[in-house]
């Protein structure tokens, strides 16, 4: 199964005192062991990566980092200038929504890769149209 995986996911996976710390750690553990491919993006862990800094320290953040880095099931995806203009479409089109930028720039880069699902804790990729899980 290919998966998307969201910044609030990584942060229920780092953040210990996360309300959904056990369900996210244990749904992770789970990916792995079926041995999912799993993608992100650059925007998702610099987005990640900024807000666990103010949570749970520097240390911490850079130990996810490093994990993530050597993870053997995981695609770090890079925004490209394709999925920053549709991002940016997808931005305007959907202004009724709260989809952020991030957000927009992650359904472009899924729709390109065709990733129809995510690993994800708010409503925004349901709403826009994909799978969500846990």
């Amino acid at each position: 199964m290919n998966i998307f995986v969201d910044t609030g996911a990584w942060i229920a996976i780092a953040d210990k005192k996360d309300q959904y710390s056990k369900i996210a750690s244990q749904f992770y553990t789970d990916l792995i062991l079926q041995r999912s491919h799993l993608v992100t993006s650059n925007l998702i862990l610099v987005e990640t990566f900024n807000l666990l800094f103010r949570t749970i320290g520097s240390k911490a953040t850079i130990k996810l980092g490093d994990a993530l880095k050597t993870n053997v099931f995981l695609n770090i995806e890079p925004i490209t200038l394709i999925d920053w203009e549709r991002g940016w479409n997808i931005f305007g089109k959907y202004d009724d929504k709260d989809f952020s930028f991030t957000d927009c720039t992650s359904f472009a880069l899924m729709e390109r890769l065709k990733v129809k699902s995510a690993f994800a804790f708010d409503v925004h990729f349901r709403q826009y149209g994909f799978s969500v899980f846990p």
